[in-house]
């Protein structure tokens, strides 16, 4: 017998083609008796679907691709993004999509944008300005980005940075602290010709200014602030920490632009003897489901990632089936918890 077709498992298992063809691309459309007889015939007569047959006929892939600016192995280093992926992921289990992550192509995101093999692509990260929409736009490829600028060009899924950034900083210029380490994002590029930036950090910082000089500190700010770029290599975050918590005059306030970044200050701080919030107050910047389970729970930007993964996917299986989409704007309150307080009196 050559080649079994869904015609011969059709006439095997005594079902119409459609049926055979929904048990295999859309099991939901058959009961479930019909999809356990026609799955026990198709392995009875050794039948595999071809994916790249599927994909010339349908013109689909039923995967959805999730492009970081970054190599992969990068990014479970980061638990923020590994959150995000878990919302897109929920999404893509429920509406039968596959979820394939997706890295700079030799180090080039528009290469990959050419060539990857998805329906749809979610984007982290790009601006508005950024040679990346082209290149979608160039494909005809649906995408939502997440934490780009807001555009009516395109979806996106994000919070205010600036806005939440400079509640944050309030909060601590309004206990008393003029001695403040920050310690930023990365620096990403959207492909290898552009200058390496964080969209998100600039905005962040945007926002700490508006709050020094809302308190009028831009003296103090020169003189007494810290800002460092904070690694994602545990090792090499702990050494940082132990830097800063060992200098003349160490800060008063750690203010995190990543609930990962405040670990190291806390592990650091119980070395030392410093005691949260008493000695050192610390703050974060995503509201990761540890960062309320460590001891003081962290004081967070609200912004969970899973959420955002969750809205980011749906915006994109929607714009998939033709439905009409906005971008979403979520809300990002300061949480405060035990790791905040006011300035020790004798450490002003």
């Amino acid at each position: 017998m050559g080649k079994v077709t869904i015609k011969d498992i059709a006439k095997r298992s005594g079902y119409s083609k459609t049926s055979v063809s929904f048990a295999f691309n859309n099991p939901g459309r058959v009961a479930k008796e019909t999809y356990e007889h026609i799955m026990a015939v198709a392995q009875e007569m050794g039948y595999s679907p071809d994916p790249a047959a599927r994909i010339l006929a349908t013109r689909k892939t039923k995967t959805v691709g999730f492009l970081l600016p970054q190599p992969i192995e990068e990014i479970f280093d980061n638990q923020y993004l590994s959150e995000l992926m878990r919302g897109i992921g929920s999404v893509c289990h429920r509406e039968g999509f596959m979820l394939s992550v997706l890295s700079p192509l030799k180090g080039i995101i528009s290469q990959t944008i050419q060539q990857a093999c998805v329906d749809g692509i979610i984007i982290l990260g790009v601006s508005n300005s950024s040679s990346v929409h082209a290149q979608f736009r160039q494909r005809k490829l649906p995408y939502v980005t997440m934490d780009a600028d807001n555009s009516a060009d395109y979806l996106n899924v994000g919070i205010d940075d600036e806005k939440a950034a400079e509640e944050m900083l309030d909060l601590l210029l309004d206990y008393g602290h003029r001695r403040i380490c920050f310690c930023t994002l990365q620096p990403i590029s959207t492909d290898i010709v552009d200058t390496e930036f964080s969209l998100t950090s600039d905005n962040r910082g945007n926002g700490i200014l508006k709050s020094i000089k809302k308190h009028n500190l831009e003296e103090t700010a020169k003189n007494s602030f810290i800002f460092y770029e904070a690694s994602h290599k545990q090792e090499e975050a702990v050494k940082k920490a132990r830097e800063i918590l060992t200098m003349p005059n160490r800060p008063t306030a750690i203010y995190c632009m990543g609930d990962h970044q405040a670990i190291p200050f806390y592990f650091v701080a119980a070395q030392l003897g410093l005691k949260i919030p008493q000695d050192l107050s610390i703050t974060g910047f995503d509201d990761l489901p540890s960062s309320s389970m460590l001891f003081p729970p962290l004081t967070v930007v609200h912004q969970p990632g899973y959420e955002k993964g969750r809205l980011a996917a749906e915006l994109l299986v929607a714009s998939l089936n033709g439905q009409e989409c906005k971008s979403v704007l979520m809300e990002s309150p300061v949480i405060e918890r035990g790791s905040t307080a006011k300035v020790p009196e004798n450490t002003k």
